[in-house]
């Protein structure tokens, strides 16, 4: 085999361990709707949420919390969020909600499941 061919073999070995890697984690990103968010605080009118692997990463304010530029991005206008099975929709905690209104979706461990 010539020096240029290993290269070549080598090259497409590497080409294919990436692709085979494992993809990046999804990010979810809900933006304007209201937030009841369980814990007990008052309603956020215009929020916004995010989701990745699985859990919530951010949860808050619109003005407060930034939207990733990465992954989903759900329109939650004229929706209320809300947490599933009696949790919260906070920081840290499992993606359990679910979205009611102009838009009806239901959410565990942050992935979609309706």
């Amino acid at each position: 085999m010539s020096s240029s061919s290993g290269t070549l073999l080598l090259v497409l070995i590497l080409a294919a361990l990436t692709a085979c890697s494992a993809p990046p984690s999804t990010q979810i990103s809900i933006v304007g709707a209201k937030l009841n968010d369980g814990t007990g605080k008052p309603v956020i009118e215009y929020s916004v949420v995010v989701v990745a692997e699985g859990k919530v990463k951010a949860a808050g304010r619109q003005q407060d919390v930034p939207v990733p530029k990465e992954g989903e991005i759900v329109g939650g206008m004229n929706s209320t969020i809300e947490a599933l099975d009696g949790g919260t929709v906070e920081p840290g905690k499992p993606a359990n909600l679910r979205i009611v209104g102009a838009l009806n979706r239901t959410m565990r461990n942050g992935e979609w499941v309706k």
